[in-house]
């Protein structure tokens, strides 16, 4: 096994001479034979970071592991004091771990594994999160603001009308006023910094909604505001919505453009289409369209939850540019446990015929070693491949976890449609993107599909 240094991996080149003939005649020649350059693999960039209160060093309480293709260790090293890595992919490597090396004293704090499949060409692999080695100290909160609102004016205004706003603490758009409206105060809440509070009024047949987003002006005396009629100022634009499935789960987001010219979208506020199926675009920038169906199947130890999510833009008119779910209807997820021998770590797996437009998948296991360590380790790749027998040399080792021990894990394979085809330049494209911005067309559509496996032992029905 060999470290390598932060800027470079081991490259070696010669050149061998060889000389012909024999004497010292004047024929005499020699040729030069020239060896065949390393072919260059690349490098790769990751950046890894303790969240929380940390005081660990990146720079030595995280190894970077390059593995060959059957798993086995061929050279290891280290991030800078940043946390940042960056260097060539060395001979022979084929996949990378990044590993939280720090032994925890509490169980309940998991060292966590990154590991990234078929790496190659010039990768970007982002930012990996660790958790923090040891508790913090309750970190401090901007607390949230409790209103008190008389809406009487706007109840006189919109007899009938459902008023809504958001909870405590929350971002959705889904708390329900109780009738009669203008019997006594409300309640509404300011949270995390915010300025302005939404609130909705929403017709009986859902066919007229009306929005206000307001900066609450208190009474200092009473410490009360008003909210008016007048302040129901937006008008709600109804969304063409797609036929979906019953019982699918359908929430419409709301973003502003940030103030500044490089600010990416804010997220106002999530509305549940079970509130109203309607936009904003006099207030908000851009809205989006959600879109979840879920289903579960009992198998023989475990219980198979699978999720298949979307998200899409919505114009300005109400139009729904519709990103289609990966169907839920096959059989993937049993065939892969029914397949897979469950003593091992090691298997091939191949979820390409799910959906062509799938580009990634996360397996993500969380388990106690044989020394009773607590990890969740990530494995990332294309939608086909191989899960080799992964050695970590003396920083972990798997061989004592088996998948029908496991409590749970989750299969997730998700993609940007819109994005790189190629799962090195899509991971490149991950790390690099703010996906956030809504002006760029390949951030307008995702799509996301989970097999989370439960095992039934430890089920509580």
């Amino acid at each position: 096994m060999k470290k390598i240094s932060l800027k470079h991996a081991f490259v070696t080149s010669a050149i061998l001479m060889a000389l012909s003939g024999c004497g010292s005649s004047d024929n005499d020649t020699v040729r030069v034979v020239p060896v065949e350059p390393t072919p260059d693999l690349g490098s790769v960039s990751l950046t890894a970071v303790f969240g929380g209160c940390a005081t660990a060093d990146s720079q030595t309480d995280i190894e970077i592991i390059f593995h060959d293709e059957s798993g086995a260790v061929v050279a290891t090293a280290n991030p800078d004091e940043n946390g940042a890595y960056q260097g060539d992919i060395p001979e022979n490597a084929k996949h990378i771990s990044v590993v939280d090396t720090i032994a925890r004293e509490d169980s309940r704090t998991p060292r966590k594994i990154y590991t990234h499949m078929d790496i190659s060409g010039d990768v970007n692999l982002g930012t990996m999160v660790f958790d923090s080695p040891q508790e913090c100290s309750a970190a401090a909160v901007i607390p949230c603001q409790t209103y008190f609102v008389d809406v009487e004016d706007a109840a006189v205004a919109y007899p009938d009308y459902m008023m809504v706003t958001k909870g405590l603490d929350s971002t959705f758009l889904n708390y329900a006023y109780k009738a009669p409206l203008g019997e006594s105060l409300k309640k509404a809440h300011l949270c995390q910094g915010e300025k302005y509070i939404p609130f909705a009024v929403v017709s009986d047949d859902k066919e007229i909604v009306k929005l206000a987003h307001v900066e609450p002006n208190v009474d200092a005396n009473i410490g009360v505001f008003q909210l008016l009629a007048e302040d129901f100022s937006h008008d709600g634009v109804a969304i063409t919505a797609p036929e979906l499935d019953e019982g699918a789960d359908i929430v419409i987001a709301f973003y502003i453009k940030g103030k500044q010219e490089t600010a990416g979208y804010e997220l106002l506020f999530n509305m549940p289409a079970f509130t109203a199926s309607a936009i904003f675009p006099e207030l908000a920038d851009y809205s989006l369209y959600s879109a979840r169906v879920v289903d579960d199947i009992d198998l023989d130890v475990f219980q198979l939850i699978r999720t298949s999510y979307s998200e899409s833009a919505i114009s300005s008119e109400g139009e729904v540019s519709f990103t289609n779910l990966v169907e839920l209807d096959n059989g993937l997820g049993q065939a892969f446990l029914s397949g897979h021998d469950s003593s091992n770590f090691s298997f091939s797996y191949d979820f390409s015929s799910l959906d062509d437009r799938l580009k990634l998948v996360d397996w993500q296991f969380s388990f106690l070693s044989s020394e009773g360590e607590s990890y969740q380790w990530h494995i990332t790749g294309g939608t086909a491949g191989n899960i080799p027998e992964f050695k970590f040399g003396s920083v972990f080792t798997s061989d004592s976890v088996e998948f029908n021990a496991l409590s749970s894990f989750q299969i997730s394979l998700s993609a940007y449609p819109k994005g790189p085809t190629a799962l090195n330049d899509y991971r490149t494209f991950l790390a690099t993107q703010d996906k956030d911005d809504f002006s760029k067309t390949e951030n307008q559509s995702y799509i996301q599909f989970d097999y989370k496996f439960i095992n039934k032992s430890g089920r509580i029905d």
